[in-house]
This record gives structure tokens, sequence and C-alpha cells, in this order.
């Protein structure tokens, strides 16, 4: 009798002990149902499911942000250059030997630079017909023979190269077409010359009487778009800007009477000084 009292009092207990267990997780399930219903996709959506990645580089990197290279530090170890300040901003005065690295490329503006026996003309590659169209396959006049630009350029090889065109053509030439070709001759000196410190020198402003000449009028507004035209070149690959064009300018926005010749174009000789100087004091310093 006894052990089928105890045999009883065991089931007993099962019992009990299966209805609080299957209670317990009919209570749970209740309450996650009531849960779920009450939340939308739309809370699931919001919530926040960012994936963060540990970097398992060293501590120091992980202070100085992973991928941070303002150490100046390329990507593949190199130390990169500062970067380019455009226009370039006014430091401390040159040497006038400064200009034996140095090569001038442009038109007849530039070429008063030799003519003036300011710069070696064996510096100067330049010819009173140039324009920005015909700088790629006009021959001129060199050390070497009579050659393209380009071809001299691979001649000398030289450590500046300074440029300056717009004034030839600018009469019955828009900014957008001159700057089409402007940018194509820039690429190919880059091309020619990787090497070289590459600096393009702002189209120079006209006086007021050439602005309102009756034969072939230069508009000032012009040489500004171009010139923008150029800024924003310069910018993008990392060349130097010169803006002589304001050095130039008076508060009327055009180049004053006394700094041009009759034609209100060409630089008076006294003019030169002021277009070396300029170079001379804003030369950019690299990092």
């Amino acid at each position: 009798m006894n052990g089928q009292y105890g045999r009883k009092k065991k089931l007993r207990a099962r019992y009990r002990l299966s209805v609080v267990f299957f209670g317990t997780v009919l209570i749970f399930g209740l309450i996650f149902y009531s849960y779920m219903k009450s939340v939308t996709l739309e809370d699931v959506l919001s919530q926040d499911r960012s994936i963060t990645f540990f970097n398992h580089g060293s501590d120091q990197e992980g202070q100085n942000g992973g991928d941070d290279q303002s150490s100046g530090e390329s990507s593949d170890g190199g130390v990169e250059s500062a970067p380019v300040v455009n226009p370039v901003p006014e430091g401390e005065r040159q040497d006038d030997s400064y200009f034996d690295d140095c090569v001038f490329i442009g038109d007849s503006i530039t070429y008063g630079l030799s003519s003036y026996g300011v710069i070696p003309s064996s510096n100067v590659l330049a010819s009173v017909s140039m324009s920005i169209a015909r700088a790629e396959t006009e021959k001129i006049d060199t050390s070497f023979g009579s050659m393209t630009v380009l071809e001299a350029l691979g001649e000398i090889n030289p450590k500046n190269i300074y440029i300056m065109l717009g004034s030839n053509g600018a009469a019955y030439t828009s900014p957008a077409d001159m700057y089409q070709n402007y940018q194509a001759f820039l690429n190919k000196i880059r091309t020619a010359c990787p090497d070289s410190e590459l600096y393009i020198i702002s189209a120079p402003p006209v006086t007021k009487n050439k602005e309102n000449s009756a034969e072939s009028p230069i508009k000032n507004a012009d040489l500004d778009e171009l010139n923008s035209k150029l800024l924003g070149y310069a910018d993008a690959n990392g060349v130097r800007y010169l803006d002589l064009n304001s050095a130039l300018k008076d508060d009327t926005g055009c180049m004053p009477d006394n700094y041009a010749e009759n034609d209100g174009m060409h630089f008076k000789f006294s003019t030169y000084s002021i277009f070396t100087d300029y170079i001379l004091t804003h030369v950019a310093v690299k990092g």
C-alpha cells in the first residue's frame, strides 16, 4: 500500500511541475505576442543598425583615426607635397638669379621680355604672332633652331615654366573656345615636362581705350572669364596660378594708360619691371 501511495505522490508532483512549466511558457508567449502586435515595421527599420568595424591596427592608429593622413604621409608610404594655394600669395622676393631656371612661353607681350633685354632670349619661347590656337604648331626661333614650344621644352626641361597667353585672339575668339585650346596645350606641357613647376599667368588687362576701340576691341570681361577658367584648371590640376591681371588693373577694372603702349594692350618698358617684380614676389613655397 505504501509503495502504491508513494508512486501516486510522485506522479502528482510531476504533474504540478508540468503545469507550472507550461503555464510559464504560456504567459511568456502571450507577452511576446502582445509586444509583436504593438511593434510596426517602421519601428523595426528605424532602429540603429550600424555596423562597427574594429581597427586591427596599432593603438596609435586608432587614436589618429585610422586613415588620417594629416601628417603628410601618402597612402603609398611617400610624403605628400603641400596643397597648392591659388592665386600664389605674395612672399619674400627672390633674387634675380631665380630667372636662370625659368622659361617663359607666350605671345608678343612675353616676347618683350627678351626684346627689351629683361630676360635672356634663351629663356623665352615666344613670338609676336603666337595665339592659344597656334601655340602647339607654330615654330619659333630657339637656341636649338626653329621648332615648336613643346619641342623646345623637351630640349630644355626647365625647372619652372611660366605661360601667359590670351591677348592675341581675344578680340575674335570666345573665352570658352580659348580655354578649350589652352587646356589642351597645358596638358601637353605637363606631359612633356612632368618634373617642371608650371605657372599659369593670367591674361593681362587692356586699357579703357582698347575696350572701346573701333578696330579689334578686347573686353576685359572676356579676359576675366578666361582667367577664371584658368584658375579653375590650376586648382583642379595642382599647378600654380599668378593673378597678374589684378596687379595691373586700376580702380575702373582696366589697365592704366601709363602702363600700356598706344595700342592699349602691349606693355611699356617700365611695366616689365612691375611684371618681373610680381613674379619674383609670388614664387610658390613648397612644403
